[in-house]
């Protein structure tokens, strides 16, 4: 007999909000977790906090008048103490349900996670799909939920001792995985700056690079595997049909990584005419680009690309452990502008021996790469990452309050080179000076002349973007 189980995406928009980060997307993790559920007998429900704006408490009272059998909740570093509050108040109305959290933060520190929230009860490391089935069989055959023994789970036993995480094998092939239930997900609340249309989507999981803030090979391993183009595209073309999603996202870190599978996707997607209907944008390198692959991704519906810019000093970037030049930098934004695409960079301040001269170069690399939305982070030491160890070993951690690792709003790297408040201050001029600007506002303007973004998304984007902007950086 199949159990009942309600996955929770927890609220954290307002949190993040910026000109270059208003877009509010599913939680497609869950939405392939509750797949995988569904397809082994078992009933699912799905809570977004985030898109539908519940509260802590409002998510909490309707997961637990549903009674479900087991509860999932969802959590990066800055909401896994959302996630817990959630936990916690779930539990003080229904004692008795178990609750799973999964995510990066959980898989990276499994047993501190159930020491800090008492009321979790597991944690499931890593990819889930199998093992979350798994472990819904063994409850449904009677075995409590501190008793279980389910490769891909660190468990809190009744005497309140943890287990050792046993990590359950990545699965090899995503064409098998169950498309992701999005039928239980809003599909009308999730949007982005280009249009009110949107959802993400999934094409391939790892990333072989080294880079020394990321937790993705931690998560996800360091061999990508790719699904079927073919798939990819019988996907978009139904999402598209069902929900009327004109807007797709890839997740992936590094898109272009094969180049021959982007070539037989973007083939695909012309021969199906969904070029003419759907538009998308995807993340990778700038030293996996050139000019003719980017081309080709234009005519397939690819208005935008995405790129880590990062540092605009050598010393900056080798530390980051990227492996690119400023000439790929600009090379990849050259070409991307001379194919007709949107572009995107992303920028990381608070680098360990960072100087003004450093920060100065950085800001002339963003000018001269010229992208139309530009990131500004700070360089976050986030659990299971080379550099929280390194921040661990050096004592270079100046908080573990989990709601301050927002690495667009709050430092919490303090290696000494520059003092925590000048280096908001300087995130918040170097925003400024690049937004606040003619040449950025009719670049803007261009992308609906251009037929890139739809008008009413964008103009609310610039306006939430210029609240914060013109907010930022006045206390620390």
């Amino acid at each position: 007999m199949g159990l009942s189980l309600v996955l929770i995406n927890p609220p954290f928009q307002r949190r993040v909000r910026r000109i270059a980060q208003t877009s509010v997307g599913p939680p497609l993790g869950l939405a392939y977790l509750a797949a995988s559920a569904r397809a082994a007998g078992h009933e699912v429900e799905i809570l977004d906090a985030n898109a539908l704006a519940w509260t802590e408490d409002e998510v909490a009272t309707r997961a637990a008048v549903r009674s479900p059998d087991l509860v999932g909740i969802t959590a990066t570093t800055p909401t896994i103490d959302t996630a817990g509050a959630i936990a916690a108040q779930l539990k003080a109305r229904n004692p008795g349900i178990p609750v799973v959290v999964g995510g990066p933060h959980a898989t990276a520190l499994p047993r501190r996670t159930l020491e800090e929230y008492p009321a979790m009860d597991l944690v499931a490391l890593g990819e889930a799909e199998g093992s979350l089935v798994a472990l819904l069989d063994a409850l449904a055959s009677g075995v409590r939920a501190g008793d279980v023994d389910v490769a891909g789970f660190v468990v809190r036993r009744p005497d309140g001792s943890i287990s050792e995480p046993s990590p359950a094998p990545l699965e090899q092939d995503l064409d098998r995985l169950a498309s992701p239930a999005r039928d239980l997900l809003p599909m009308d609340r999730y949007r982005c700056p280009d249009s009110d249309a949107f959802t993400t989507i999934m094409a391939m999981r790892g990333c072989p690079y080294d880079c020394v803030y990321c937790s993705v090979p931690v998560h996800f391993g360091r061999q990508i595997r790719y699904r079927d183009p073919a798939a990819v595209v019988e996907e978009m073309r139904s999402v598209h049909e069902t929900w009327g999603t004109r807007f797709f996202s890839f997740v992936d870190d590094t898109f272009t990584t094969r180049r021959s599978w982007v070539e037989e996707f973007t083939s695909r997607f012309m021969a199906e005419g969904l070029h003419r209907r759907i538009r998308w944008i995807c993340l990778t390198r700038v030293d996996l680009v050139d000019y003719d692959l980017l081309a080709d991704m234009r005519a397939a519906g690819c208005v935008r690309v995405e790129f880590g810019i990062e540092s605009g000093s050598e010393a900056g970037r080798r530390y980051l452990r990227k492996g690119i030049a400023e000439e790929d930098v600009l090379r990849a934004f050259r070409d991307a502008r001379k194919a007709g695409l949107s572009t995107m960079g992303f920028i990381i301040l608070n680098i360990p021996g960072e100087t003004e001269a450093d920060v100065e170069a950085t800001l002339d690399l963003a000018y001269s790469a010229d992208p139309d939305f530009l990131q500004v982070s700070m360089l976050t030491p986030y659990p299971g990452t080379a550099l929280w160890d390194e921040a661990q070993a050096r004592g270079w951690i100046s908080t573990e309050d989990w709601s301050r690792y927002v690495f667009l709003n709050h430092q919490v790297l303090d290696h000494g080179s520059v003092a925590p408040d000048e280096m908001l201050r300087r995130l918040a001029r170097f925003h400024r000076r690049f937004y606040l600007r003619p040449r950025t506002a009719w670049k803007l303007a261009r992308l609906v002349r251009r037929g890139i973004a739809e008008p009413k998304p964008l103009l609310r984007t610039i306006v939430l973007g210029l609240r914060g902007l013109l907010s930022s950086g006045r206390s620390p």
